[in-house]
């Protein structure tokens, strides 16, 4: 299965953090999180990487997301 931005978004908001201030925590430009979201598109490998630093809890050892 293929992580989505609306998923992380999902997350984002569990966790009370703005687009802004999520942004910067994964290292992207603000209008990246924006355009990902409009078209729910998939994230890259590495920015599934960054991804999983900052949600551990939704990732399994193997690094695969938990159901």
């Amino acid at each position: 299965m293929r992580l989505r931005w609306q998923t992380v978004d999902k997350w984002r908001q569990e966790r009370e953090l703005t687009k802004a201030e999520f942004a910067r925590r994964i290292g992207a430009p603000e209008s990246t999180v924006y355009r990902g979201l409009k078209h729910n598109s998939k994230l890259q490998p590495t920015t599934v990487t960054v991804i999983r630093g900052i949600f551990p809890e939704k990732f399994d050892r193997n690094g695969e997301l938990t159901p």
